[in-house]
């Protein structure tokens, strides 16, 4: 097993401050942020940017916006990221999306292979009837390589994992008639979850990188409350700072709340600016 490590080489010893004041907040159970992460980046600030915008006029009024921003800091000692995403869909004048987040998480590397991640969030979601989310969680995430035996033939795959435990927070949408809430919390549920990811990336050229992601967290009070959620990334690079990206998001909740379905599927593409 190579044992490499991604390490940091400072360059850099100014000060950057990454939490601010963004308050755009996803998609229900923990925001895939493996999607976002970013470990070969040089020491120093990074500012990362993208969105799209669709409009039509005629016989019915549609309009869709997806915004998204990224702030990386790097340097021996860890790297600290801000992710924040918002989407909203509208038909004549009514919203059929309208959800987003804010992930911030700070990766400190304990051994070669292995780091440790402190980590927080806010998020809504009009149509699973999440007013807000928030959440404080700690891990840790193993970067696994190749085995040596393939002699190279795998060389542009990589897999991590990763296992934690995190506070979550959630005042859901219990409708007018006050009947549409959480099946066991109603209108607010306070719960602590066990959170662990496996990542599997491939970047068989400089312009292409396929990531697939899968979480289940679950209640470490009720086994029966978890979910599973799955997301699928493509990234094309068209120049060095502007790339095409596409996003499939599969999610699956064992209590969903009030009328919301147990399964869900979300298909996406954008665009991604890098300053």
């Amino acid at each position: 097993m190579d044992r490499r490590f991604m390490c940091f080489h400072s360059k850099h010893n100014c000060l950057v401050v990454l939490m601010g004041c963004i308050f755009i907040s996803g998609a229900i159970a923990q925001v895939n942020t493996e999607a976002m992460r970013k470990e070969d980046l040089e020491p120093g600030a990074h500012i990362n940017l993208g969105g799209s915008v669709g409009y039509t006029d005629g016989n019915s009024n549609l309009f869709q916006n997806r915004s998204k921003l990224r702030l990386d800091y790097v340097q021996d000692w860890g790297h600290l990221f801000l992710v924040a995403n918002y989407r909203l869909g509208s038909k004549d004048k009514t919203n059929f999306i309208n959800k987003g987040f804010t992930h911030f998480r700070a990766a400190k590397p304990l051994w070669p292979a292995l780091s440790a991640e402190l980590f927080l969030q806010k998020e809504f979601n009009e149509f699973l009837q999440l007013q807000d989310r928030q959440l404080v969680g700690l891990g840790l995430r193993i970067k696994w390589h190749q085995l040596e035996p393939f002699h190279g033939k795998f060389e542009h795959l990589q897999l991590a994992t990763g296992v934690g435990f995190m506070h979550e927070r959630e005042a859901i949408d219990i409708g007018p008639d006050g009947t549409q809430g959480d099946p066991v919390h109603g209108d607010l549920a306070k719960l602590v979850r066990s959170t662990n990811y496996i990542v599997l990336g491939w970047k068989p050229k400089e312009s292409l990188r396929i990531l697939t992601t899968g979480y289940f967290q679950i209640d470490t009070r009720r086994t029966q409350d978890y979910r599973l959620l799955s997301q699928t990334t493509l990234k094309v690079s068209v120049t060095k700072r502007l790339a095409i990206t596409i996003d499939m998001n599969l999610r699956y909740d064992s209590e969903p709340p009030g009328d919301v379905e147990a399964f869900d599927i979300d298909l996406t593409n954008g665009f991604e600016y890098t300053i």
